[in-house]
């Protein structure tokens, strides 16, 4: 486990990357979004053709930079059957991409752009496991990006340095009645399982030496409602 120096070097190191990440989202236009999300509905049948496009869209924008995977059904809604996550790394790759890959999309697919709140971690594990979990925002974005900064990113951030989590995104679809979408790529299905023990302890940590990461961690229930989440593999 981290020894408490460990956590203070972790903490200064995480609100150094969080002023850099406010400065980015400064520098880009107001409103406009980083990544596309292609949801197959619950109940809705895969298109067959899908496969084809999703292997086009890792050509041109990099493997890394698709994630698509599979719901596994649970009892309550999952919020998705399949769902493909597009990382643009450029504006001009989403201009074209708006241009030529959404035109030919099936219409009974949801698809829908989102501003990215947090990112972390970096190149994908070889069989992760996924959590991925929806929320009706209850209070204004302003609020919710200071609970991410100040809680959600260096939470997942301590994650990732402990080999918990691969990589992260927190997202604010567009739109009036736009949701956070959270995804978490977990290193691997048994990491998975046994990781919250870890993940307590590691909030414990941060928590003793950052005031603000605990005030904003009481905040929670304040700022988001769980509309739905489900564990998810890659798409074969």
């Amino acid at each position: 486990m981290a020894s408490k120096a460990r956590i203070k070097r972790f903490i200064s190191t995480a609100l150094m990357g969080t002023a850099l990440f406010v400065a980015g989202m400064g520098a880009a236009s107001a409103g406009s979004a980083s990544d596309m999300i292609v949801v197959v509905p619950e109940g809705t049948a895969k298109p067959a053709a899908l496969s084809g496009q999703v292997a086009h869209w890792r050509q041109q924008l990099g493997a890394s930079n698709v994630v698509w995977v599979d719901s596994l059904k649970r009892d309550k809604p999952s919020g998705f059957a399949s769902m493909a996550v597009l990382n643009f790394k450029e504006p001009r790759q989403l201009e074209a991409w708006n241009k030529s890959g959404a035109a030919v999309l099936p219409a009974s697919l949801q698809v829908v752009a989102a501003d990215v709140l947090a990112r972390g971690g970096s190149v994908p594990t070889n069989a992760p496991m996924y959590k991925i979990s929806y929320y009706k925002p209850t209070s204004s974005r302003k609020d919710i990006q200071a609970w991410v900064d100040g809680y959600l990113k260096k939470y997942l951030d301590a994650q990732v340095e402990n080999d918990i989590l691969t990589r992260y995104a927190m997202y604010l679809e567009e739109g009036k009645d736009g949701r956070l979408l959270l995804v978490l790529e977990y290193t691997d299905a048994a990491v998975e399982q046994h990781a919250e023990p870890i993940k307590a302890k590691l909030s414990e940590d941060i928590a003793r030496v950052d005031a603000e990461y605990a005030r904003q961690s009481d905040l929670k229930e304040s700022l988001r409602v769980t509309q739905s989440w489900t564990l998810a593999v890659p798409t074969n």
